[in-house]
């Protein structure tokens, strides 16, 4: 399905020559999608299964020592390798792990199974209730501390000095363990938050405003920066890094398009600046292979490069200064590299997934002229050939809509302080405050931008947006302003503004609206997220989003469509009908009574039975079907689609016929397909 089509306020950039923009045509509807915020052990998303995936770095500890700030020998993937020894010069005899701290969406006294591979010695941080449950050869059960917090030590690795050393950590809660052995990566609970919105931005998951080397190593310093290499498709992210939020090179391309094949979403990939094309083409290839062909797919070499304040626009700099002249300007390469990298995507997609790849040009909100700099450059050949400018190897031309700048300057903070003398603590004139700045701010520079876009024969749309304060500099010390911005994004009337803020974008000719944060804690740095944690229910920034898209559903081909997630599900003690989605990527686990499982179709199924006497119903005469061992199971393949059955004891066929599975794929392993 393709939609048919910052980080900022408007005083970041110079203004340009004025263009006296029309109304253009309003979209009859405006589909909603948002960002997803960067992993990390405190982030209250708690996006992922495996906790691992979100953990600290390693401390190097010793006994008085919380951090030495010592080396720690890691392998690629991010595991430690060795301890210092006898006679080295490194005081640290021990490295930590914080799996989980200071979170307020972690759950006190949680329980979670540890697993691991390797030799050594591997303990829980007995702190605030914290403690071992069980133990076995590679595995632990635990339990969290009273606040929710997860810690694990390292003292002891590869004893015999064989590179056997303790690896592959996961810590799942205990009772995801199924779903993560059926395939499963996210959090539930953070898959249903997400699920609603039509597209999913992967900006901060891809680590997209640091640079990397080719071994994963941040580069830093603008010379370095300046000459950093390429990457190649080899350096990229893989699953098996120890972590992929923070600190970590991001999340892995499998992982972005398993979450998009899941919740129906369309992903928004951010391309490193550095990205080779063969990174590039590698990138596309294993997208155009796995992805549901249902969904498009929106591409944006890095983010914000017009942005001086992140290393992409250095490295952007030192290339246009070799390709063009040593005068020129940072975002004429940008141009150029986008329309490379969109190209580079199209022709893997080739002919069959034309229209499905829409390439995306970043330009800042408040700093008029600027778009031309890398739209206009008469660098860009067309099909036939023929010279034309960098615009016509895009499609999309994508811009923030924050509603901010009222209250995030320091000299702005008398004026706020004196609002909290009203009767209502002053929120009644903040929320005026940010309505008048969407109608006088936000909605003349949709127009400006909408009629840029339309010159060029681009769509407009936002890569960010949202609620944008944060607490001015000279108030970081001092957390009321800080308290008074949180408690303000949590008033009822968030909904409207919101609201307000999406038909003003909408007016403008607007055709995708991409929300910033969705799950995070509000801070001195900004209240970006539209929940606090994965556990809210609602508030009225999210609720007005889900209301929004409610009215506002995809549209495919001129008709209304909804974007359908996979189905993800946990049986009960008692048997039941468990049936799948026409799209696949299902996981279907049953639980302790007698199941019958009906497959919908798609690709990726996994169907569990649990205990009982479960059986599996496919349509249509045994002929139709293939049977193999395949993970432990059955990979079951037929006009059902595409499933690996465990734990199943009978396959029911259209035409009644009943048949043990174990007998349907002899080579499998007995305890994978019965109960």
């Amino acid at each position: 399905m393709i939609l048919g089509l910052g980080l900022c306020s408007v005083a970041c950039g110079p203004a340009g020559s004025a263009v006296e923009p029309r109304p253009p045509a309003r979209r009859a509807v405006l589909p909603i999608g948002t960002n997803l915020d960067g992993l990390a052990y405190w982030n209250p998303g708690l996006a992922m299964i495996d906790l691992m995936k979100s953990s600290s770095g390693w401390l190097p500890q010793t006994a008085t020592e919380y951090d030495t700030g010592e080396p720690v020998a890691l392998d690629r993937a991010g595991w430690v390798m060795r301890l210092p020894g006898p006679g080295s010069p490194l005081r640290y005899t021990s490295a930590l792990l914080n799996v989980i701290h200071d979170n307020p969406a972690a759950e006190p006294g949680a329980r979670y199974v540890v697993t691991y591979a390797g030799q050594g010695t591997l303990d829980v941080v007995g702190v605030g209730g914290s403690t071992t449950v069980s133990r076995t050869p590679g595995r632990m059960v635990v339990r969290a501390s009273d606040t929710g917090s997860l810690y694990l030590r390292l003292s002891a690795t590869d004893p015999a000095g064989r590179g056997d050393y303790l690896r592959d950590i996961q810590v799942v809660r205990e009772a995801d363990v199924a779903l993560q052995a059926a395939g499963l990566t996210f959090n539930p609970a953070f898959l249903e938050k997400v699920a609603p919105f039509a597209v999913l931005r992967f900006m901060d998951w891809m680590a997209t405003n640091v640079l990397f080397d080719a071994a994963g190593r941040a580069i830093e310093g603008d010379a370095a920066i300046r000459a950093a290499p390429w990457l190649r498709w080899a350096d990229r992210a893989v699953p098996t890094d120890r972590r992929w939020g923070d600190g970590g090179r991001g999340v892995p391309v499998e992982a972005m398009v398993e979450i998009a094949n899941r919740t129906g979403a369309e992903p928004w990939f951010n391309m490193p600046i550095n990205a080779s094309d063969d990174y590039v083409r590698g990138f596309a290839t294993y997208v155009r292979d796995h992805l549901r062909p249902d969904l498009a797919v929106h591409v944006e070499l890095s983010n914000e490069v017009w942005n001086r304040m992140f290393p992409q626009a250095l490295f952007a700099e030192a290339k246009a200064r070799v390709r063009f002249s040593p005068d020129a300007k940072w975002m004429r390469w940008y141009g150029l590299r986008g329309a490379q990298v969109g190209a580079i995507w199209k022709t893997a997609f080739g002919p069959a997934g034309r229209g499905r790849v829409r390439m995306t040009y970043n330009t800042q909100f408040g700093w008029k002229g600027l778009e031309a700099d890398g739209l206009d450059a008469p660098d860009w050949q067309d099909a036939a050939g023929r010279p034309a400018p960098t615009s016509a190897g895009y499609d999309d031309y994508a811009i923030t809509g924050y509603y901010d700048g009222t209250m995030n300057d320091d000299a702005a903070v008398p004026v706020v302080q004196g609002w909290w003398t009203d009767a209502d603590g002053g929120y009644g004139r903040a929320i005026k405050a940010l309505a008048d700045r969407i109608d006088t701010v936000n909605a003349p520079f949709y127009l400006y931008h909408a009629e840029q876009a339309r010159k060029r024969g681009l769509t407009l749309v936002t890569y960010e947006s949202g609620f944008g304060e944060t607490t001015p500099m000279s108030q970081h010390g001092d957390a009321t302003y800080t308290n008074f911005l949180a408690r303000l994004q949590r008033r009822p009337e968030f909904h409207a503004l919101e609201t307000r803020n999406y038909r003003a974008f909408q007016a403008a000719g607007g055709a995708l609206y991409v929300n910033f944060g969705i799950i995070s804690t509000p801070s001195k740095w900004g209240n970006w997220s539209a929940l606090e944690t994965v556990k809210q229910a609602t508030t009225p920034r999210y609720q007005a989003l889900r209301d929004w898209i409610g009215r506002n559903p995809p549209r495919s081909d001129g008709a209304a469509v909804a974007y359908a997630d996979a189905r993800i599900h946990r049986g009960g003690p008692a048997g039941e009908t468990i049936a799948g989605t026409a799209h696949g990527y299902d996981i279907l686990i049953g639980g302790a009574g007698d199941d019958r499982f009906v497959p919908g179709g798609g690709a990726a199924v996994r169907i569990d039975g649990g205990g009982g006497d479960d059986v599996l119903q496919l349509g249509g005469q045994r002929a139709a079907y293939r049977f193999a061992a395949a993970d432990g199971g059955v990979r079951v393949t037929g006009p059902a689609g595409d499933m690996i059955v465990t734990r199943v004891a009978k396959v029911r066929f259209g035409d009644g016929g009943v048949v043990p599975l174990s007998a349907l794929a002899p080579a499998a392993k007995a305890g994978g397909v019965s109960r």
